[in-house]
This record gives structure tokens, sequence and C-alpha cells, in this order.
């Protein structure tokens, strides 16, 4: 199928292409509104970092987390769910990311936080999260809303690197911001022309296979988790990833007995100059092992200079690649009409 301005025109109804071709100026927007971060908290009492999120509002959390791995003295971890961890205390810096304001794993969470004891600092548009920071008086970031959570990545991400950077847990410079939103600009100029981009071939490859994604487990894998969350957002199409070398001691075993389905499994390995050496090799003995049994295995590496910008080279290009497939399937991007459905249901319980 060829993309054209009217496919995208008929097909598109919520502007996920012009949110996407957005991405550089929510990024250098919520620079400018977070340049001046204050906080207000004893950081001699940080002793780990939990955020809680959920969906597109956490998936800037697992980019810091991983950014931020060689950089941070302290245990970060990024809770998706209604419980916290028992070690969850007065030593914590408890950081609630709800875009909404309003995503009830993620209050409940907070809730549990507050009592006990936890330092608190919120990042939503608005909300009862909002509501709670203004009511108990902890920091919060807000940030402008109006449109898909997964589709606020900038507003979501660069607060949390403002705060990191705030507690001097990074350790590449505030220029990095600046090379980032360089990098983004380059990547929707590009991906912009439908008549030839690296995303759109990509698409075209992964289309009407099922995508398996493979990475280092560092850096690389909440870029993983952003393929995967985008491809089953905007495309609706199943998708499955998993890390190296963890997979190595088991679902390389599962290759095995696939005959049933022959031809039907695309291999996408994103790789990145700084995986571990042993990782690297690893991944070249899977790609032998797997080859046999794949439509294709594609090996994707990141670009840019440093580890901010590597990050978000690919997940820009995970973002235009689940464009271009929900076009080439004519799906409308934006409709999430089975995360509605459930949510309805819940609020019926």
């Amino acid at each position: 199928m060829k993309i054209s301005k009217e496919l995208i025109n008929k097909v598109d109804s919520g502007n996920m292409w012009g949110l996407m071709s957005d991405f550089p100026k929510h990024w250098k927007e919520v620079m400018k509104l977070t340049e001046d971060v204050e906080l207000n908290i004893d950081r001699s009492r940080i002793k780990n970092i939990c955020f809680a999120g959920m969906g597109g509002s956490a998936i800037g959390a697992d980019l810091i987390r991983a950014y931020s791995l060689k950089s941070c003295p302290y245990p970060v971890q990024v809770n998706r769910h209604y419980e916290i961890p028992n070690y969850i205390d007065e030593n914590t810096l408890f950081i609630a990311c709800s875009f909404s304001g309003n995503t009830e794993e993620t209050l409940t969470a907070l809730y549990s936080a507050m009592a006990k004891g936890a330092q608190i600092i919120g990042v939503t548009s608005g909300g009862e999260l909002k509501k709670q920071a203004i009511e108990h008086e902890f920091d919060y970031i807000q940030i402008p809303g109006g449109m898909p959570p997964r589709a606020a990545l900038a507003y979501s991400f660069v607060p949390l690197f403002r705060i990191f950077q705030t507690l001097e847990y990074l350790d590449e410079p505030d220029s990095v911001l600046d090379d980032t939103y360089n990098l983004l600009r380059d990547g929707v100029s590009k991906f912009n022309d439908i008549d030839d981009n690296d995303a759109l071939a990509l698409a075209r490859e992964l289309n009407e296979s099922l995508p398996i994604i493979y990475s280092d487990a560092l850096l690389m894998e909440p870029v993983n988790l952003r393929w995967r969350g985008q491809i089953e957002e905007n495309s609706k199409m199943l998708v499955y990833g998993n890390l190296i070398p963890e997979m190595n001691h088991n679902e390389i075993v599962g290759w095995e007995h696939i005959a049933h389905l022959a031809g039907r499994l695309t291999v996408v390995m994103l790789k990145d100059r700084e995986d571990n050496p042993r990782v690297t090799k690893r991944m070249e003995i899977v790609k032998e092992l797997v080859m046999d049994q794949a439509l294709s295995v594609i090996e994707i590496s990141t670009i840019g200079n440093s580890r901010l910008e590597r990050m978000f080279s690919l997940v820009q290009l995970a973002d235009w690649v689940s464009m271009y497939l929900a076009l080439l399937n004519e799906i409308d991007p934006t409709p999430i009409a089975k995360i509605d459905i459930l949510k309805s249901k819940l609020a019926e319980v």
C-alpha cells in the first residue's frame, strides 16, 4: 500500500501523526518549563527511589532508571501496581507519575507511600495527583495535558531528567537535552517523508507478522518496552519482547518447536555501542540460531553521541514504525477501545 496524505487524513482521526511530529516541540517546551526546578525535599534522607506509574505515564521512569543506572548512587525501581514494596519508608524518594493525575493504581500506591512517610514528588497534568500535592504540600511538576500519555513522552521524561539532575544523580551534562532535541527534530524531517524513510521500510517488513524485540537488559531495556507498547497501542498488533542474556537461559529453546509459526515471526534486535561485549556476542549467536525459523532478523543500532541521544533515537523510530504499521492496515492509531472498555467495567465494581 502507498502511504499518502489523503490516507493519513482519512485514518488518523486523533492526529497522532501531528503529535509525533511535535515531539521535538514538546521536548523544547518542557525543557524551558523545567529549567528552574526547585525541590523542597531532604536529600540527606534519600536511600532509595521508587517511581509509581502505569503505561505511557511510566515509560519516562523506565527510561530515566536505565539512563542513570551507572550514575545514580541509590537503587531505583519502577512500581506498576496498586501495592508498594515493603522497603518504602521515610528514606524513600517516591515519584508518582500520572499524566491524567487520576490513574487508580498510581494513586493507591501514592497513598500507601505517604502513609509510610516517604518523600513525594508528583509529575502530572492535574487531576487527583495535583490535588493531593497541594493538600499535602509535596513537590509536583505540572505538565501540559490534552493528549494520549504515550504521545506525551517528552513531558513525562524531561521533568524526571531535571529531578535527577538537581539531585546530582546524572553524569552527562545539561547540553545533552539540546543535543537530543536536535536529533528528534532531524528525525521528524526524515520520518515525515512518506515516500521513503527507515520507519516506513521497517513497518513494511513487520507488517502481517509477529514482531519479536530483543535487546540488552541495560540501556536498551526500556527502549525494548517502548517498542512493544507503541506497536500494541498504535498499530493494534501483538508484539513480544525479551532481554539478553536472560532469554539465552530459557526462551532460546522455545524456538525449536515452532513449525505452526513458520513464516510469521520477525525478530528485531536493538543494539547500542555500550551493550555488554558478551551480550553483543550472544546476540550474534541468537541470530544464527533463530534465522532459519524467523521470517527475518533485523538489526537496528542507535545513533547519536550521548546515551540520551542514543536511547531516544530508537524511541522515536519505534513511534514512527508504529504509526506506519497503523497506516498500512488503515487503522486509526489513537483510539484504545479495549482499554476504555476495561476501565468502564472496573468503574462498575
